[in-house]
C-alpha cells in the first residue's frame, strides 16, 4: 500500500544493534524503510500499523518483525483517554551480520535465518504465547547491560523462531522507489492522505497539487504501493472508525461522516470488506448491552433518505475507478 517511503539511515552506535524505548504524545505518520532488521513492540498504544501494502489496527502487545527495506509506518489514532496520554513501544533494530558476516549461516541459526527470510512480508506475533512470552524479553532490552541485551535479543529471535501462527502482513514483497524525485513525491502524497482522510478529497486538486495529470498521479500511486488511492483511504478510513466505535458512544453513522465517508451503504459495505464484519459487530464485541443500532444487512429507507439529505456532494468513488 504505498507511498514512497524516506531512506531511514540508523546511526552506528558502541553496541552491535541499536534497543531503544519509543515514549511520545503520538506516534505520527512516518513512512520509511531501512536496512536494518527490525522488532517492535507496542507497550502503550493505539492506532494503525502500515506495513508494505497491509493496514491494520494495533494495540498493546503488537509484536512485528520487519526484514531489510520493508516500508513501514505506525500512527497512533484519533481517539486519546487524555491530553497528556504517551504512547510508549520497544524497538530493536540490527543488520543480518551484527554479530558476524556468517553467523546465521550456522547450523544451530538455520531456524533463525528462515524466520529472517520471512520476515521480507512483515510478521506479527501479537496474537501468539509466544508473542506474549517475546515481549516480556523486549521491554527489558533497553534497560540492561549490553551483554544481557545480546542474549536477551538471540532469545526473542530463536523463540519466534518456532512460532507457526505468525501473521504474514504484506501481500507483496515492495521495492523502494530508487530515485529520490520519487521518493520524495509519493511520501508527500501519503502523508497528505494520512492528514486529510477525513476529508472529502478532490482527485484533480491533489494532482495538480503534486504536478501531475490525474492518470498519471493514480498510475504513480498505485505503482509506488500496490493499491489505488481510493483503497488505500478507505482502509485509512476503516481504521480510524473501528477505534471510534470502540473507544466512543457516537452513533454509527456519525462515525462514517467523521472518518470521510459520504455515503452510509457504501461505509458499510467498505468496512465489512475490510475487516470482514459490519460495524455494529465490531461495536456488539466491545460492548454487549448496545443497543439498538440498525442491522448490519438492512438499512430502512428512512435511514438512507436521512443520510442522503445529512451528506451532499461527490459520492464516494468506489475502488476501481482510481
Amino acid at each position: 500500500m504505498r507511498m514512497k517511503p524516506y531512506f531511514e539511515k540508523i546511526a552506528a552506535g558502541p553496541s552491535s544493534f541499536t534497543a531503544f524505548q519509543r515514549n511520545d504524545p503520538e506516534f505520527s505518520f512516518y513512512w520509511h524503510y531501512h536496512p536494518e532488521f527490525e522488532l517492535t513492540l507496542i507497550v502503550d498504544s493505539h492506532g494503525q500499523r502500515l506495513v508494505g501494502d497491509g493496514i491494520a489496527d494495533y494495540g498493546p502487545g503488537d509484536l512485528v518483525l520487519l526484514g531489510p527495506n520493508v516500508p513501514h509506518s505506525w500512527r497512533s489514532g484519533p481517539v486519546k483517554s487524555s491530553a497528556g496520554e504517551v504512547h510508549r513501544a520497544v524497538v530493536v533494530q540490527f543488520r543480518e551480520d551484527f554479530q558476524g558476516q556468517r553467523f546465521f549461516e550456522l547450523r544451530e541459526m538455520e531456524n533463525v535465518a528462515r524466520l529472517l527470510r520471512h520476515s521480507s512480508n512483515g510478521l506479527a506475533f501479537g496474537h501468539t504465547e509466544t508473542g506474549a512470552k517475546v515481549a516480556h524479553y523486549l521491554q527489558k532490552l533497553p534497560s540492561v547491560s549490553p551483554a544481557k541485551r545480546l542474549v536477551l535479543l538471540l532469545t526473542a529471535l530463536v523463540d519466534l523462531a518456532s512460532e507457526s501462527k505468525a501473521q504474514v502482513l504484506s501481500s507483496l514483497r515492495v521495492r523502494p522507489i530508487c530515485r529520490l524525485a520519487d521518493q520524495q513525491r509519493i511520501d508527500a502524497i501519503c502523508v497528505y492522505l494520512n492528514d486529510h482522510f477525513e476529508e472529502e478529497i478532490d482527485f484533480k486538486k491533489l494532482s495538480e497539487r503534486f504536478h501531475m495529470d490525474q492518470a498519471s498521479l493514480c498510475r504513480f500511486f498505485k505503482r509506488a504501493t500496490g493499491r489505488t488511492m481510493t483503497a488505500y483511504l478507505n482502509e485509512l478510513r476503516v481504521g480510524a472508525a473501528a477505534q471510534l466505535l470502540i473507544n466512543t458512544d457516537e452513533s454509527v453513522l456519525d462515525i462514517a461522516f467523521r472518518v470521510g465517508f459520504g455515503n452510509y451503504s457504501n461505509f458499510n459495505r467498505q468496512f465489512k470488506r475490510i475487516k470482514g464484519f459490519g460495524p455494529r459487530t465490531l461495536r456488539r464485541q466491545f460492548s454487549p448491552d448496545a443497543q439498538q443500532d440498525f442491522s448490519d444487512e438492512h438499512e430502512p429507507e428512512t435511514l438512507m433518505a436521512a443520510v442522503i439529505a445529512e451528506k451532499s456532494g461527490k459520492p464516494d468513488i468506489e475502488i476501481n475507478q482510481l
